[in-house]
């Protein structure tokens, strides 16, 4: 009996954290696509100053405000939501490791930082604050798989 009432407790402590990191992470991706489109023109400066190789320039200034959009959106569709976790680990891992590479000085220069909020934190907060959000988007991807296993018991 225990087991039985067990199971709904656990896939609905496991529903909520799931869609407390969506939620979260959605907020982020919609907030930073947004401001990039927004302030394009300094959007576009600071990735003409990133230690980046120039053919990718302007690749990454277009694509990476059109990923965070559809990667909010991919977040709070629940069909969907699977796929932007996994994409959000990819991205934050990616944004936490050229963080983490230009926080180091391995760089040879720093770049300007991120637009909106954002750009107030020095490189080691905004390391810090990268952290914490692939760690959401670990836990997302986690819980999902948990939840869904619950599903099928």
């Amino acid at each position: 009996m225990e087991q039985h009432l067990e199971t709904p407790l656990k896939k609905s402590v496991a529903s909520g954290i799931t869609e407390v990191c969506a939620l979260l992470l959605a907020f982020l991706f919609a907030y930073t696509g947004i401001v990039k489109l927004y302030d394009w023109q300094e959007t576009r400066l600071a990735m003409y100053n990133q230690v980046i190789p120039d053919w990718s320039q302007e690749l990454l200034l277009y694509g990476i405000p059109v990923m965070e959009l559809l990667l909010a959106v991919l977040l709070l569709v629940p069909r969907f939501r699977r796929m932007g976790f996994v994409i959000s680990v990819i991205l934050m891992g990616s944004f936490t490791a050229y963080v983490a590479w230009v926080w180091l000085g391995l760089a040879g220069r720093t770049p300007c930082s991120c637009g909106g909020i954002i750009s107030s934190l020095t490189w080691g907060q905004h390391l810090i604050f990268n952290l914490v959000f692939l760690g959401i988007s670990i836990v997302g991807v986690w819980m999902e798989r948990k939840e869904r296993m619950l599903d099928d018991r």
